[in-house]
């Protein structure tokens, strides 16, 4: 099963949620900390990007595809860490079976069916009370809704509203 297939089959079953694809979000600078060198591999990481946000009733749902055992095995806690903390919940949707439990303890996981069907495996740990949505995610969204400019464009677009650069993320200093 591929990842399309399983994200499709999410979609029909809320169907009357609202889903935002593939979404980015920059860690702030009083996170930043927490996410340096994620990989090993001297790589300072500051933005998650998950596969989808969906908006259903008021609550965000950040959704994590994941189609390999291999792939869900190098989650983290780090890694997902900033969309739960600006969600309501956080969840992996796979193929029916992949896995038996969440990669990170207390995220939900979703085991999608051949035949389209979509199981609450484990339940998520509720986060009641998210932060907001950052200010760059929710530029990106009114993009995105209104047919303005996508993907990268969006982007850099909404990263210079809030003082950042898109080569490096950081706030740009006068000398």
């Amino acid at each position: 099963m591929k990842a399309r297939e399983v994200l499709d089959a999410v979609r029909r079953h809320h169907a009357g949620a609202a889903f935002v694809p593939e979404v980015e979000l920059t860690v702030d600078d009083l996170h930043r900390e927490s996410y340096d060198d994620l990989n090993g591999n001297g790589h300072k990481h500051y933005s998650r990007r998950i596969d989808a946000l969906m908006f259903h009733q008021l609550q965000r749902t950040a959704i994590e595809i994941k189609v390999s055992t291999a792939d869900a095995a190098r989650d983290t806690y780090a890694k997902v860490d900033p969309w739960r903390r600006i969600t309501h919940r956080f969840v992996y949707a796979v193929p029916a079976g992949l896995i038996d439990h969440p990669p990170v303890y207390g995220m939900g996981l979703w085991w999608v069916h051949e035949d389209g069907r979509v199981e609450v495996h484990r339940k998520a740990t509720p986060n009641r009370y998210p932060e907001p949505l950052p200010q760059h995610v929710v530029q990106t969204l009114a993009y995105r809704a209104s047919g303005g400019p996508r993907g990268s464009a969006a982007r850099a677009h909404a990263l210079a509203e809030v003082g950042l650069t898109e080569k490096n993320n950081e706030k740009e200093t006068n000398r």
